[in-house]
């Protein structure tokens, strides 16, 4: 999984590196040395993280229940054997995952994170997999996906 969150200079590098640590906590992050102050004059960065550990990750999605979140939102844009998908910066500072929607600028700006798999459907369903799935099966585009714009299906 690759993470990359790209700054304004009006952002917080301090508070995007601390969201990232909060469901990231292993990420490998550059130490900060330059701090910004007003007036502010920057151009745009990026952070860029190859390989992050996701465990974590996955662990809050079933800590907080938003396992089928997980597999719709993380198998809306898919391409080849790649998954892309954003959640929020600002959630992500409180310590939980929000997934932002296509069309979608959450305040606190967002993470984009890819995932690449030789046969990813199969690996999102396996990582977003519960007990509840015994009882009413989901797979990826099935009738019980929500909408892209996030309303849920109406199948029961």
């Amino acid at each position: 999984m690759n993470l990359e969150a790209k700054l304004s200079p009006v952002d917080s590098k301090e508070n995007v590196i601390m969201a990232i640590k909060e469901i990231f906590p292993n990420a490998n992050i550059a130490e900060i040395t330059d701090k910004t102050s007003f007036p502010i004059h920057g151009k745009n960065e990026v952070i860029y993280i190859k390989d992050i550990d996701y465990e974590f990750f996955f662990e809050k999605i079933h800590m907080n229940k938003i396992a089928d979140t997980a597999l719709d939102c993380m198998s809306q844009n898919i391409q080849n054997d790649i998954s892309y998908f954003k959640i929020s910066r600002q959630a992500a500072l409180a310590g939980k995952i929000a997934f932002v929607l296509e069309n979608e600028y959450p305040l606190g700006g967002f993470f984009e994170l890819t995932v690449e798999s030789t046969n990813i459907i199969a690996w999102i369903e396996e990582m977003t997999w519960h007990h509840g799935r015994d009882e009413i099966p989901r797979t990826v585009d099935d009738e019980l996906k929500m909408r892209r714009d996030g309303v849920p299906q109406d199948w029961f």
